[in-house]
């Protein structure tokens, strides 16, 4: 072991000769600061990437100290190098607040990857900070990035992050759900070692989560992995706390066996203060704890105690307790028992020490910015407060000047709004209004020359053939069928007496002359209390001109045979008019002059006395069903 540490020192102090040598010769050169900014990170990341952590320090200490390195457009991505190598030789607290200082000038960075890594970073070091809001505020923020810089690689390593994080607040849907995505990402890849960090963590989450199948699935694709070629020991040796879960999952107590073995060889090729060697005597130890092999285990916690593992002190404690147990010092497990207990009474007296040492140097903190504060405000205040008397008349003035004539546009606006739309309603009106009666007087019209000009064209040729035999009797058949039609369409014209006749009556009559006139059966029935009496006289005859309006449309448009007419009141005061047919319902032009002028006529009239209509059409025939209150024309 002297030896060995001998030739790394000696080793250590050759290289760095050489990068001062190399560092002077960059400096000699007369080039650019930029470019000679670029060839330090260059070097500084190239020793990084071989583990020569000082020397990488050596050259980023001799970046800083040029004067002009902040003015760089390098300068950025110098901060962002220095801190990450903070974050590999363990000075986490200081790469924190470099990273932080990265921030503001990332907008001014082109290269996406930069800002992954940042944001990456901060997330990884929010989380160890058990600041988890933040964390996944920068592990989102670095996901939005790198799915706008469309890399494969960056997205499997920060959903692999993110399972981690989720992982450990043992939120493990959510990390199921994550390290799903990250595989997915990392198989598109040819990223060899981002897909063998991701089947190694997915094995563990899913064992968490039951599903052994898929955990052994992971493993043996990470193992697979590690073994390719010629092997890697470090990938390897990162495996087996994985396989030794699961197989002991699987009790087959003779893998976990093989695979100790198989660890034990490979620890004589890694460094063993190596982050896979520490994980893998950690494994080991808790295999050697659950196998009865006291000895053994006990061995491996005092190796772990003796160094900076990471591993914290009450489970260790704990841990060396059931090995003295196991091996009868039952003194000394005591000891170790007792102390695993004030281990975890101490880190809780401490954790709430630091914490409150914290909350009051920020609270003194955030004190003396308010006094600063308050000084500065009864300074300006002192200075100011003439002009911002004046200043304040002025502005409420103009307010309230601007607010009146504002208040006053949108009278003029609303009046002349409300004043067109009454316009237009009236024009809408008269419209529909001279339809309707457009409708009529085409209706009569049509009436007049198909009924009475026909017959009075037949009674005129008869006439003149009277010579042929007529007899006068038949003529005057005739001219007393041509009289009935006449009367007829008179009583159309003619509104109904409402002040001396009833609702019912009229409608009563008027199902009777349509049924002897147009050969259809129309039926009328009232359950009304007075006959129709209690109904206004407006809203009687709005009622009377829908049921022509409905019955001719189911006389012409349906070729109905019977008509049914029912009017009674409800118990809630409401009544109810309805009109049924069994004709064909309305088909081809007829449904569309019923949507048209027609139906618009009866809408009208409807809207006239505040009711509702409901209607039906089907080939069985249609249902017109209007209800209204006996006093909504008033």
């Amino acid at each position: 072991m002297i030896t060995h540490m001998q030739t790394l020192i000696f080793r250590r102090v050759v290289f760095l000769f050489c990068c001062f040598v190399s560092a002077g010769a960059l400096e000699a050169e007369e080039c650019p600061v930029d470019t000679l900014l670029v060839r330090f990170y260059e070097k500084a990341a190239t020793l990084m990437g071989e583990g020569e952590y000082d020397s990488a320090q050596y050259y980023f200490d001799r970046v800083f100290s040029i004067p002009e390195v902040e003015r760089s457009s390098v300068y950025p991505v110098l901060l962002n190098e220095q801190a990450t190598l903070f974050i590999y030789v363990g000075e986490e607290e200081k790469s924190f607040e470099m990273k932080k200082r990265v921030l503001p000038y990332l907008p001014r960075v082109d290269d996406l990857e930069k800002h992954i890594s940042v944001y990456n970073d901060l997330g990884i070091l929010y989380r160890r900070k058990h600041m988890q809001d933040s964390a996944v505020y920068y592990y989102n923020k670095a996901l939005d990035v790198a799915l706008r810089y469309d890399d494969e690689s960056w997205l499997a390593h920060l959903n692999m992050n993110l399972s981690v994080f989720y992982f450990n607040l043992k939120r493990y849907d959510d990390a199921e759900i994550c390290i799903d995505r990250a595989l997915a990402h990392a198989l598109k890849t040819d990223d060899k070692y981002v897909t063998f960090c991701v089947w190694q963590v997915r094995a563990s989450i899913k064992m968490e989560a039951g599903k052994t199948d898929e955990a052994g699935h992971s493993i043996r694709e990470a193992w697979r992995l590690a073994s390719e070629g010629e092997g890697n020991p470090e990938w390897q040796i990162r495996c087996t706390p994985g396989l030794f879960r699961f197989f002991g999952q699987e009790k087959q107590n003779d893998s976990i066996d093989y695979y100790l073995r198989l660890g034990n060889s490979l620890l004589e090729k890694l460094p063993e203060t190596s982050i896979p060697v520490i994980g893998f005597i950690q494994a080991r130890a808790k295999v050697y704890l659950e196998q009865g092999r006291y000895t053994e285990a006990l061995n491996d916690f005092l190796w772990l105690r003796g160094r900076s593992t990471g591993t914290d002190f009450h489970t260790l404690f704990d841990a060396m307790a059931h090995c003295y147990h196991g091996l009868g010092m039952h003194q000394k497990a005591f000891v170790y028992m007792d102390s695993a207990r004030m281990w975890t009474d101490s880190l809780v007296v401490k954790n709430l020490a630091e914490q409150m040492a914290q909350f009051e140097a920020r609270y003194h903190a955030q004190e003396q910015e308010l006094k600063i504060s308050r000084l500065q405000e009864q300074v300006l205040e002192k200075e100011t407060e003439v002009l911002k008397v004046a200043v304040s008349l002025t502005v409420v003035l103009a307010l309230v000047i601007v607010v009146l004539l504002a208040v006053r546009q949108k009278q003029k606006t609303a009046e002349r709004r409300v004043e067109r739309l009454k316009q237009e309603k009236e024009l809408e009106s008269a419209r529909r209004y001279i339809e309707g009666l457009e409708v009529e007087c085409r209706r009569f019209a049509c009436e007049l020359h198909d009924g009475i000009a026909n017959e009075l064209l037949g009674l005129q040729l008869k006439i003149e053939g009277a010579s042929s035999g007529v007899s006068p009797l038949e003529l005057s058949g005739e001219i007393g069928k041509l009289r009935e039609e006449v009367r007829t369409i008179s009583h159309e014209l003619m509104p109904p007496e409402f002040e001396l006749t009833g609702l019912d009556e009229i409608l009563s009559r008027y199902a009777e002359a349509v049924s002897r006139n147009v050969g259809c059966k129309v039926v009328y029935h009232s359950e009304m209390e007075y006959g129709g009496d209690e109904i206004p006289s407006r809203t009687a005859y709005e009622l009377y001109r829908i049921v022509q309006e409905l019955t001719m449309n189911s006389v012409k448009h349906s070729n109905a045979t019977t008509i049914e007419i029912s009017l009674h009141s409800e118990a809630s005061g409401r009544c109810r008019l309805q009109v049924t047919d069994d004709g064909q319902g309305m088909t081809g032009n007829s449904e569309e002059d019923h949507q048209g002028i027609g139906l618009r006529t009866v809408s009208e009239r409807v809207k006239a006395i505040q009711g509702h209509l409901d209607f039906e059409t089907s080939v069985g025939g249609s249902v017109f069903i209007l209800t209204f209150n006996l006093c909504g024309d008033e």
